[in-house]
């Protein structure tokens, strides 16, 4: 094996770093909320907050730019669903508005870095032809 492997390491992208804060602040918040809600938006609230971070790092771990890119584009999906799941948790009235503008704002930051992530890998897969999946 070659001595000059380089393992890239998602821990040091500032877009996961914000991913998995608000993972785990999320995990917190729905400590809170109503006990009939654990199986339905707890659930997916959880799911989808953990999905961010979790598909930037198994794409970040990926040889090919292209399979990069596809699990940026499903982080960036389930950024959106936790911002619909934040609303509905604000309009049953399970966390306050002041929460529910942080935890929003917080969640259109990573969604704006990965929009920056996404053109920036765009931009090497253009530069770069062996970035692309050989062909079968």
């Amino acid at each position: 094996m070659n001595g000059s492997l380089v393992i890239k390491d998602f821990k040091s992208l500032k877009v996961w770093q914000k991913a998995n804060a608000l993972e785990q602040e999320i995990g917190e918040l729905v400590k809170g909320f109503p006990g009939y809600e654990q199986y339905r938006l707890i659930d997916q609230i959880i799911r989808a907050s953990r999905s961010i971070g979790a598909n930037i790092a198994e794409g970040n771990t990926q040889l090919f730019i292209k399979r990069e890119l596809f699990h940026a584009n499903a982080a960036l999906g389930s950024a959106g669903e936790v911002r619909n799941h934040l609303l509905t948790a604000f309009q049953n009235n399970y966390i306050s508005k002041e929460k529910y503008d942080i935890l929003d704002t917080k969640t259109i930051e990573i969604i704006k870095m990965l929009y920056g992530y996404i053109k920036r890998l765009k931009s090497e897969l253009k530069d770069n032809s062996y970035a692309a999946e050989p062909q079968n």
